[in-house]
């Protein structure tokens, strides 16, 4: 749990017959990164492929709106893509070759709907109803009338000179109603283009009544939806038929073995699958492998030799929660430290003692259990409610009342001092934690020695500092740490000389004072001990003044603010101190983190079965 586990590297010789079920087994397993290893005389994966998506990267754009989503359910697993993508390539032509015209009959629809919708806003908005009937064509030769609608805009006066129009707002603009003779609309029509007006038809079936516009444009709109649901319903007849949810299924698979080409090498008569592994997902990917009864040879290297290899942090279950620290920085590189574990107790630990409090801890491991499933994250509010509820014990505090409990260590208020001494000395505590890993580090990549010339003098001067106050006399131990970073100076051809005892130096009066501040910066975990205290004491008085039925109220709505507000920002403290002032003493997070191979979106778990 302390050390990051490296991966080892992996390779899979298969026929290209197999190939396509030897990754798809892969992907099951969820214990395979991929990763090319240069291979001379390589051959194309999967060539036919790229010509494919193209294509269908353009019926795509044409048809995808009107496509079904893939079948998560359909049969995915294919043992011959190529043979598979003939297939499909023929039955999404012939699918479009049918739906062609059914599309241009809904887009047809369509359109007709949209000029039907804005004629019903023209008749809403009228009064009595659209207020010129439509010409008749004696009336057309001697004058024309047209409608128009400009958005975002309450008026209009043509500048085209000869033109009667009528304004009718509505809520997204203004319809222009305009009657002139033909030879001048023609110049009013430029106009209206130009202002990006919108032309609205009127339709023959509009009678002289205005009073029964409403009622036609009612009428066709009905007939328009049972239209327009009738192609849909003939679209989606004519997708079952061609059982085009799966097909998209089997495109979808067909699409993660393209992008997932650059990572396998082919020869003549052979694919070679190489990546990482972990120490438990070989024996996985061989019972994959095995059950799938394709044709394989995999070698496994037996250590980890590889330093540029993928880390895997394995940690039990009730510390997965706490990797979000580490996690938030990178992983720990190859010889580096899992702090993890770490972790969990320092941040636990300091979020109780800042949120002390039995009934408020209780609330929050009651909303960790509840969504943890939902939001993992939210998984760390059980370790932290039950350590507010341990300090909550020693503070004597309950749901912010401090006259149920007796406190079994003290009063964050009544002792201020020492609720502020002790998390100082706390925070020291963890820094010699971190202290502590640095040198495990540094032994775990034989740098033992160095580390101790470079960083004992700093840790004597430090100890020092803090051991001063008690006994005077181990201030010898500053100008001692001094001439030990000195003297341990090395430059980059690990030889003593002035310039790197120079820089040694600068180096050791920095690390000194970051050290000295961060211990000061765990102040902060006291003044939030108190901060809750005092919100609590403020609650709780203002709760006595509001009655007996107040008093209650008050209680439950300052316990909610306190839980929902101090909540957030303890949690907001406890990750800055983790990862600003713990993990800067040890934590380097230079690896790179295990990324196992996956089925892409809605075929996390693909069905056995054969397709081709």
């Amino acid at each position: 749990m302390l050390r990051a586990h490296a991966t080892l590297w992996f390779e899979i010789v298969t026929t290209h017959e197999d190939f396509a079920r030897v990754m798809q087994e892969l992907a099951r397993s969820g214990a395979a990164q991929l990763e090319a290893k240069p291979l001379d005389g390589a051959q194309p994966v999967l060539p036919k492929l790229g010509p494919f998506f193209e294509e269908y990267g353009e019926m795509q754009k044409r048809y995808g709106a009107i496509w079904p989503p893939a079948n998560p359910d359909a049969h995915a697993s294919l043992e011959n893509p190529e043979a598979v993508l003939d297939n499909t390539i023929e039955t999404l032509q012939n699918w479009a070759q049918q739906a062609d015209p059914l599309i241009a009959t809904q887009q047809a629809l369509t359109t007709t709907r949209s000029d039907l919708k804005m004629i019903e806003m023209l008749v809403s908005n009228s009064g009595s109803g659209f207020p010129i009937p439509p010409s008749s064509e004696a009336e057309n030769n001697l004058l024309s009338h047209t409608v128009y609608f400009i958005f975002d805009s309450d008026s209009f006066e043509p500048t085209t000179e000869g033109v009667i129009s009528v304004n009718i707002l509505s809520p997204n603009g203004v319809f222009v109603i305009a009657i002139a003779e033909p030879d001048v609309m023609t110049s009013f029509v430029t106009e209206m283009k130009a202002r990006k007006a919108v032309f609205v038809p009127i339709p023959n079936f509009l009678g002289s009544d205005p009073e029964q516009h409403a009622q036609q444009v009612g009428d066709q709109l009905v007939q328009n939806a049972a239209s327009l649901q009738a192609v849909s319903d003939e679209l989606a007849a004519l997708a079952d038929e061609f059982h085009l949810g799966d097909v998209l299924a089997r495109i979808t698979v067909l699409k993660w073995l393209y992008d997932n080409r650059g990572e396998v090498q082919a020869t003549t008569r052979t694919t070679r699958i190489t990546g990482w592994t972990t120490s438990t997902g070989s024996g996985t990917i061989r019972e994959k492998l095995d059950e799938a009864g394709v044709n394989y040879v995999i070698s496994v290297a037996p250590t980890a030799d590889r330093d540029n290899a993928p880390m895997v942090l394995q940690n039990p279950f009730w510390l997965k929660a706490f990797e979000f620290f580490p996690r938030m920085l990178g992983v720990p590189a190859r010889g580096e430290a899992d702090p993890s574990i770490v972790t969990a107790l320092i941040a636990t630990v300091m979020f109780g003692y800042m949120f002390g409090d039995v009934g408020q801890g209780a609330v929050l491991i009651g909303v960790g259990l509840l969504m943890k499933k939902s939001v993992p994250l939210l998984t760390l509010l059980i370790p932290g409610g039950i350590a507010a509820m341990i300090f909550g014990v020693l503070f004597g505090s309950v749901f912010s009342r401090d006259d149920i409990l007796t406190p079994l260590w003290l009063h964050p208020l009544d002792e201020p001092i020492t609720v502020l001494l002790v998390a100082v000395l706390m925070g020291v505590g963890f820094l010699f934690v971190g202290i502590a890993l640095d040198l495990l580090q540094a032994l775990w990549q034989r740098k033992g020695i160095k580390w101790v010339r470079s960083n004992g003098g700093i840790v004597l001067t430090y100890v020092s500092i803090l051991l001063a106050y008690w006994q005077p006399l181990v201030l010898w131990g500053l100008p001692a740490g001094v001439v030990w970073s000195l003297v341990g100076a090395r430059d980059a051809d690990n030889k003593f000389t002035p310039m790197a005892a120079a820089v040694a130096l600068g180096e050791h009066l920095e690390t000194l004072m970051r050290l000295l501040v961060s211990s000061v910066s765990f102040s902060r975990v006291g003044a939030f001990a108190l901060a809750h205290a005092g919100l609590s004491t403020a609650i709780v008085g203002i709760a006595e003044t509001a009655g007996s039925v107040g008093f209650w109220i008050v209680l439950l709505f300052g316990n909610a603010l306190i839980i929902g507000l101090e909540g957030l920002v303890t949690g907001i403290q406890t990750t800055r101190l983790v990862l600003f002032e713990f993990f800067t003493r040890f934590f380097h997070a230079g690896g790179r983190e295990f990324h196992p191979l996956s089925f892409p979106n809605n075929h996390s778990s693909l069905n056995e079965g054969n397709t081709s």
